[in-house]
C-alpha cells in the first residue's frame, strides 16, 4: 500500500522521493475531483508526468471549500485553521481518517531538529492548544504528541479552551524549575510568549533555566495584538530564561499540510556549524520557490512564493501553492511573510481553474 511505502519514507527505511511522489499523485489525482480539474485543466495527467517538479500545485486556499475528497472513514478528524494568517476569513478545514502518517511525521522531524543532541526527558512547558483544549487544532494534537514523547512526566499546562494563558501558575511553575536547575522545553505560540515575556519584564523576573533547556515557538497570534517578533523572541529567551538564541527554534507549518519545518540553527550549532538560520523540511518534502504570477521556479536567492510537496500529505493533496513569501537559503528557505491579493496572481489563476 502506498501508505505504507510513505510511512517507511518517513521511517528512513527507503529513500525514492521522485518515485513515490508520482504514486501519490496519481492516487491523489484520482481522489480529489477539484484537483483533477485543475490538473487536466493544465494538461497535466499521471500518465504524462514523469517528474515530481512537473505536477501542479493545489493553493492551500482551495481547502476552505470542498475540494471534491470522499468523506473520510469514521471517526474522521477533522482540523481548522486559526484563521489568523488569513484576517479573520473562511477558515481552512481539513479532514482526515487517520492521524498516522501525521504523528509519524511530526515526531521524526522534531526530534531530528530540535532534539539532535538527545537530552533525554525534559520538562515540558506548554503554552498553546492540545487536543483536549482544541480538538479541531492540528497544532494541539502535535504538542500533546511532542510532550508525551520527549516529556519527564511534569508537564505545565496553563493554556485553556478558551485560548487563555494563566500567567501566574506559569511564572510560578518556571521559578520552581529554574529553582531546581530543570532542563525544561517550551512548547508555546508565539502570541503565549509575547505574554509570559511581558509580564516577566514588567516583574522584572529573570531566570537560569538547565543548560540543556530550549524554545520552540510556532508563530500564531491567537487574538493578540501584537506579537514579539522573530527577533524579539530569541533576545527575550536570553533575558529571561537564559537560553541562548541558537537553543531557540522556530516552527513553520499549515493546517492544509502534515509536515513541519524548522530553524536549523540548533541543528547546526550540534553539527559544529555556522551558517544563516533557514528553515529546513524533512527528506519526505520538497520546497520551490516560485514566482508569484507565473509559478515558475525563480532564481536562488529571489523571493517567491512556496510551493511544498509533502509526501506524509497521502490523504489529501500533497503539492501545495501557500501564500506564504520566501527565498531560498542554503538547503533550505527564509520565510518573508505573507502575499497579499495583487502580490499572489498565479494562486488565483488556480484558483479560477478549480472552481470554472
Amino acid at each position: 500500500m502506498t501508505e505504507n511505502k510513505v510511512g517507511d519514507l518517513i521511517a528512513g527505511k527507503r529513500n525514492d522521493f521522485g518515485r513515490l511522489a508520482l504514486e501519490v499523485f496519481e492516487y491523489q489525482y484520482s481522489r480529489a475531483a477539484a484537483y483533477r480539474r485543475l490538473c487536466d485543466k493544465r494538461g497535466v495527467r499521471p500518465d504524462t508526468v514523469n517528474n515530481w517538479q512537473d505536477i501542479p500545485p493545489l493553493p492551500t486556499e482551495a481547502f476552505k471549500g470542498d475540494i471534491g475528497l470522499p468523506a473520510a472513514p469514521a471517526p474522521a478528524h477533522v482540523f481548522l485553521s486559526s484563521g489568523t494568517s488569513s484576517g479573520g476569513q473562511r477558515p481552512s478545514q481539513v479532514q482526515l481518517g487517520s492521524l498516522e502518517l501525521y504523528r509519524l511525521a511530526a515526531l521524526e522531524w522534531f526530534g531530528r531538529m530540535v532534539l539532535p543532541d538527545r537530552p533525554g526527558p525534559m520538562s515540558v512547558l506548554l503554552l498553546g492548544p492540545t487536543a483536549q483544549t482544541h480538538p479541531g487544532s492540528s497544532l494541539g494534537h502535535m504538542f500533546g504528541w511532542l510532550a508525551a514523547a520527549h516529556g519527564d512526566g511534569h508537564a505545565g499546562r496553563f493554556f485553556d479552551d478558551s485560548g487563555s494563558l494563566d500567567l501566574p501558575a506559569t511564572l510560578s511553575w518556571l521559578g520552581q524549575k529554574a529553582d531546581d536547575g530543570g532542563q525544561v522545553l517550551v512548547l508555546a505560540l508565539s502570541s503565549a510568549l509575547t505574554a509570559l515575556f511581558g509580564a516577566m519584564r514588567e516583574r522584572e523576573i529573570h531566570h537560569r533555566l538547565g543548560a540543556t533547556s530550549r524554545v520552540v515557538d510556532t508563530g500564531g497570534r491567537k487574538g493578540a495584538a501584537h506579537v514579539l517578533s522573530a527577533k524579539g523572541i530569541l533576545k527575550a529567551a536570553w533575558t529571561h530564561l537564559h537560553v541562548p538564541a541558537y537553543m531557540n527554534t522556530n516552527e513553520y507549518g499549515m493546517t492544509e499540510m502534515a509536515s513541519q519545518f524548522y530553524d536549523d540553527a540548533l541543528l547546526a550549532r550540534h553539527q559544529g556549524r555556522l551558517r544563516p538560520r533557514a528553515k529546513l523540511g524533512p527528506p519526505w518534502t520538497r520546497t520551490r520557490v516560485v514566482d508569484p504570477t507565473t509559478l515558475e521556479p525563480v532564481a536562488d536567492g529571489e523571493a517567491g512564493l512556496l510551493v511544498h510537496f509533502d509526501l506524509a500529505n497521502l490523504e489529501t493533496v500533497s503539492c501545495l501553492l501557500s501564500l506564504d513569501l520566501g527565498r531560498k537559503v542554503g538547503d533550505g528557505f527564509e520565510l518573508l511573510g505573507r502575499a497579499d491579493g495583487a502580490e499572489a496572481r498565479g494562486c488565483s489563476d488556480l484558483m479560477a481553474a478549480i472552481e470554472a
